[in-house]
């Protein structure tokens, strides 16, 4: 195991793919916080409204139009790439003969994969802090925020652990880039609004079925019961702890198929 951990701890910080994910993600995010930031006046929300749009601003809106949020598929590319890697440049049997035991090394990457994503996602919040604390009138920065920023850390470590899950299955890196993008950014949206256009137009609940869409509902987790976001206006939603349930099985459903394939198929 230590001698994996050791092997993937090398692999994720000598690829300029690392470095050129997490920069993006860093970037882009903190760019929405900082317009967010800069366009609104705590002197004229009131207090409770106020504590709402504060988490808002530091979470760059999570980030905003729909799903999912800007640093997401960042963190899904490094995910699918960590295994991706050793099919697309064919290292995978160097790989499996220096490291034999598959689940030491599937466990070792997906590790050191999680470090890296909560390490880049902590910064990335440090920042938004600090330009939600610059640039808008009083922040109210508490304890209502602890849940929303924790939702948000699971929310990019579960988009990394699907690109993962995808690349082991898939056994191809582009194939599992396109489906971990595609799904949440095309296929999810796409079926979101079909339901809540066909619930709202029937009145007889239809548009409850997508809480059952994953990605949605990791993303309504972060802003539950928060009235700026609760259901988008049109979904009655059925809370937070099963968003949270909802996501995370979709999420571990994607990473057993992968991890089931990679052990049972041959290098």
């Amino acid at each position: 195991m230590t001698g994996a951990l050791k092997y993937e701890w090398m692999r994720i910080r000598t690829i300029a793919s690392s470095y050129w994910m997490a920069g993006m993600a860093i970037f882009f995010t903190s760019a929405i916080t900082f317009l967010l930031a800069v366009t609104v006046d705590g002197n004229d929300i009131d207090d409770l409204g106020l504590r709402e749009v504060t988490t808002f601003i530091v979470l760059a809106g999570a980030s905003i139009p729909v799903i999912p949020v800007m640093a997401a598929p960042f963190f899904a590319v490094i995910g699918a790439m960590s295994v991706g890697h050793e099919y697309r440049y064919g290292t995978n049997k160097a790989t499996l003969t220096a490291n034999p035991d598959r689940v030491a090394l599937l466990t070792a990457k997906l590790l050191v994969l999680l470090l890296w994503v909560v390490a880049t996602v902590v910064a990335m919040l440090l920042l938004n802090f600090a330009i939600t604390w610059l640039f808008v009138s009083d922040p109210e920065f508490g304890g209502h925020m602890v849940r929303p920023l924790l939702n948000y850390i699971g929310y990019c470590c579960a988009f990394a652990t699907a690109g993962f899950g995808l690349a082991a299955l898939l056994r191809n890196q582009t194939g599992a880039i396109v489906g971990v993008l595609v799904y949440p950014l095309v296929a999810e949206p796409v079926l979101y609004g079909i339901m809540a256009a066909v619930g709202d137009a029937t009145s007889e609940g239809f548009g409850r079925l997508s809480n059952f869409l994953p990605a949605a509902a990791g993303r309504r987790s972060m802003f539950d019961p928060y009235e700026i976001f609760d259901g988008f206006g049109t979904i009655d939603t059925w809370g937070v702890g099963a968003s949270v349930l909802t996501f995370w099985i979709g999420v571990l459903i994607t990473l057993a198929a992968g991890v089931t394939s990679f052990l049972k198929r041959d290098a």
